[in-house]
């Protein structure tokens, strides 16, 4: 079994059969991960949720193209999607992990939001468009 198989499964124990299937991607397990990571976040569950974050940036950090760019596209950049999700995005994600996935980021999240980030994690503004 493969190591970020098998990662997902300590996480989400419940999610056994739909984990083990063969044609299961790293696409499908964080499209799983966000609806949990919003269950979570709900429930006040830190435990989930510090699994869940410490395996995307596990994730990002690996050399396998499919692992680090699932939890660039499939990940991070839905963080937005769910405002109680996104309020504590500064909470959850290292400044490192932002700076690594800014550039994605920059193009699904809002000026607003970017801005805000921008702002705490010391990054750069968006530059003027035009």
């Amino acid at each position: 079994m493969s190591k970020w198989r098998q990662k997902a499964l300590e996480i989400a124990p419940e999610l056994k059969k739909d984990f083990q299937e063969p044609d299961l991607s790293p696409y499908m397990v964080f499209s799983a991960f966000l609806a949990l990571l919003e269950q979570a976040h709900s429930d006040k569950d830190e435990t989930r949720i510090k699994n869940i974050y410490d395996y995307a940036e596990w994730c990002s950090q690996q050399k396998d193209q499919k692992l680090w760019n699932a939890a660039g596209v499939s990940f991070y950049e839905h963080l937005a999607d769910n405002e109680l999700v996104f309020s504590q995005f500064t909470k959850w994600v290292k400044k490192s992990v932002y700076f690594d996935h800014r550039n994605l980021l920059s193009h699904r999240f809002d000026d607003e939001k970017m801005k805000k980030l921008d702002r705490f994690y010391g990054g750069v503004k968006p530059k003027n468009k035009g």
